[in-house]
């Protein structure tokens, strides 16, 4: 039991003894001065947690200046020589920009010069996917929107034309991997996954290269050394995946309808639509099955 809470229980007893014993006048003043010091009392006693309470806020502050602290310099962009002055206030300023484009693209290379002159002419890149593999001359006179242009026909090439138009997996992010000629299933460098942000940014520049143009950070870091190489990793492309389920199933259900509005036989004109989604279902399995098989 709280001591304050003590002392105002006696103060309320004391009192009551008071009014029975003595007579009105003196005891009424007693009381009125034993109110009077419990009040004194329990006013000390919030300037008391006021003082408390607010060491506590100076407490809590501190500590949460010493975790941005810490969690500044566990950061992978920090610098072992920034000092003190330079710690963040909050923990919003501790993201920084990419350093370059092909690294936010999910790339493992990070600085590019900005007065970067080729000392070859042409540069076989050697691409993969899989174990299929094609060079790519790469000539000194290009920029990023050439070689991301040429990157995309080097991929169609390939995956060849069936694949192109009927294949339910896409180009989802490039590696760079091993191209010597002992490595017969090319050997990626680097993390074995990405970040979906830097593998949507990878086929945004593949679908829109007139966005690096008169830029050369790709040329410089797919250029950078003869023995890598870069493969195509494939992922699950949704819009092919939605288009092959929904555009048969709507095809059938059109054949079902006119084929109930000329012969007049509603049974039968979906049975025959039934039919036809079930042995397309059959197929668009086997189309998923050899999505996984390399040849």
């Amino acid at each position: 039991m709280s001591p304050w809470y003590s002392y105002s229980i006696s103060t309320i007893c004391s009192s009551r003894i008071i009014l029975r014993q003595k007579p009105d006048k003196d005891k009424f003043e007693q009381v009125l001065q034993l109110y009077e010091n419990t009040l004194l009392a329990h006013e000390r006693r919030a300037e008391l947690w006021h003082e408390h309470s607010k060491q506590l806020v100076g407490v809590v502050r501190r500590l949460e200046k010493h975790l941005v602290a810490l969690r500044w310099h566990s950061h992978k962009y920090h610098s072992s020589s920034a000092s003190a002055d330079s710690l963040p206030l909050s923990l919003l300023d501790i993201g920084k920009p990419y350093p370059s484009r092909p690294y936010a693209a999910g790339l493992p290379v990070r600085r590019c010069s900005d007065d970067w002159q080729p000392k070859w002419d042409v540069f076989p890149l050697k691409a993969f996917r899989g174990p299929s593999y094609t060079y790519l001359k790469i000539h000194a006179g290009w920029d990023d929107a050439a070689l991301l242009r040429e990157l995309g026909r080097s991929y169609d090439t390939l995956r060849t034309v069936w694949r192109k138009w009927f294949s339910l997996r896409s180009v989802r992010s490039i590696s760079m991997v091993y191209a010597d000629h002992t490595c017969v299933y090319p050997r990626r460098i680097g993390p074995a996954g990405l970040s979906p942000s830097k593998n949507m940014r990878l086929r945004y520049f593949l679908r829109h290269p007139e966005q690096m143009k008169d830029r050369h950070e790709f040329m410089q870091v797919l250029t950078a050394r003869t023995d890598l190489g870069i493969e195509f990793v494939e992922g699950w492309q949704l819009s092919r995946i939605a288009v092959a389920i929904l555009l048969p199933v709507l095809a059938s259900l059109v054949l079902a309808v006119l084929y109930s509005a000329l012969y007049g036989d509603v049974s039968g004109a979906f049975t025959i639509a039934g039919y036809m989604t079930s042995a397309y279902s059959v197929c668009l399995v086997l189309l998923g099955l050899l999505n996984f098989v390399e040849f």
